[in-house]
C-alpha cells in the first residue's frame, strides 16, 4: 500500500485563485492574499493515518506539515523510562514540524499522528525560496510559534508539579479541543497518559468521574467533551496561560 502522505488520491493541488481562500489551518488562513497565493500552486492537501509517524530523529525534514483536522504529537525518549517524553501536541493552530524555522535540518524528536486527519503540505525549498528572512511573513509567525512552544513547554513542566491530575487533565482535554477546533476526537486512555504525562490508572479514574459528573463522554477510543464551561471552572490558570501564548502566534504587527 502506499504512504497516504505521497498518495496522489489523497492529494489536491491549489489552483492560484486572486480570491480569498480558507485552508483550515491558522496559519495559512492569517497570511494575507498575495503572500498566501505565492505558496498556494505548492501546497498538496494530504491525509495522514493514525500512529503514522510523520517525522524521525536524524531524517531531513523535507516538508512543512500544517494540521487541518488532525491532531499530532511530538515526543522523544530522553530519560531512559519506558513512557515517552511528551515536546507538544498539535493541531490546526500549529506546524508539525514546529522547530525547522529554527535553522533545524534534521528532526530531533518524533512525530506521529493521535487523531488522523487532513494537513497542507509544503516542501522546504519553496518555504526557503518564498519566505527567506526573518521578516517574511510565514516565517515571521512560525518564529513566534517556536517561542510559544517552549514558553508552554514551561508552563505544562509547572502545571505537572503544582496541580491536581484533575486540574491536569481538564487542561489537556481544553487543550485538544482548541487544537482540533471540536470536541470529540479519536484518543486512547493509554495515549492521553503519555502525553499528558499521567499514569493510565489515574486517567481512566479522572476520566471515570468526568463522566459520572457529566464533562465529558469516553468509549472505544473516542472522547467528546460535553460541558466545556465546566471544564473550564475545574481547569487551572496554566490553560488560560498557555492559551495566550499561543494567541499571541497570531498577532497583528504592523498590518502583517
Amino acid at each position: 500500500m502506499l504512504d497516504p502522505i505521497r498518495n496522489p488520491e489523497h492529494e489536491r493541488r491549489l489552483p492560484g485563485e486572486r480570491h480569498r481562500l480558507d485552508f483550515g489551518n491558522r496559519f495559512l488562513d492569517e497570511l494575507a492574499p498575495l503572500e498566501i497565493e505565492r505558496l498556494a500552486p505548492s501546497l498538496r492537501r494530504v491525509f495522514l493515518q493514525r500512529d503514522q509517524v510523520i517525522v524521525r530523529p536524524g531524517e531531513t525534514i523535507t516538508s512543512l506539515h500544517f494540521p487541518i483536522d488532525l491532531f499530532g504529537w511530538s515526543w522523544t525518549e530522553t530519560t531512559g523510562a519506558d513512557r515517552p517524553t511528551s515536546v507538544l501536541t498539535v493541531g490546526h493552530r500549529g506546524v508539525l514540524e514546529w522547530n525547522r524555522v529554527l535553522e533545524v535540518d534534521r528532526g530531533q524528536s518524533c512525530v506521529t499522528i493521535i487523531s488522523p486527519g487532513a494537513a497542507w503540505r509544503l516542501p522546504i525549498e519553496i518555504f526557503e525560496q518564498q519566505q527567506p528572512h526573518a521578516h517574511s511573513p510565514l516565517r515571521r509567525m512560525l518564529l513566534r510559534y517556536a517561542n510559544a512552544c517552549i514558553l508552554n513547554a514551561a508552563c505544562r513542566l509547572a502545571c505537572n508539579s503544582e496541580h491536581n491530575i484533575d486540574q491536569r487533565l481538564a487542561r489537556w482535554l481544553l487543550w485538544v479541543s482548541d487544537e482540533c477546533a471540536r470536541p470529540e476526537f479519536s484518543i486512547t486512555h493509554q495515549q492521553i497518559a503519555e502525553i499528558a504525562a499521567i499514569r493510565r490508572p489515574s486517567v481512566s479514574l479522572a476520566l471515570s468521574q468526568f463522566q459520572r459528573e457529566g464533562l465529558v463522554r469516553s468509549q472505544h477510543g473516542r472522547l467528546r467533551i460535553l460541558d466545556r464551561p465546566k471544564l473550564e471552572e475545574l481547569v487551572c490558570r496554566c490553560y488560560w496561560q498557555i492559551r495566550l501564548n499561543s494567541e499571541q502566534v497570531f498577532r497583528k504587527e504592523n498590518g502583517a
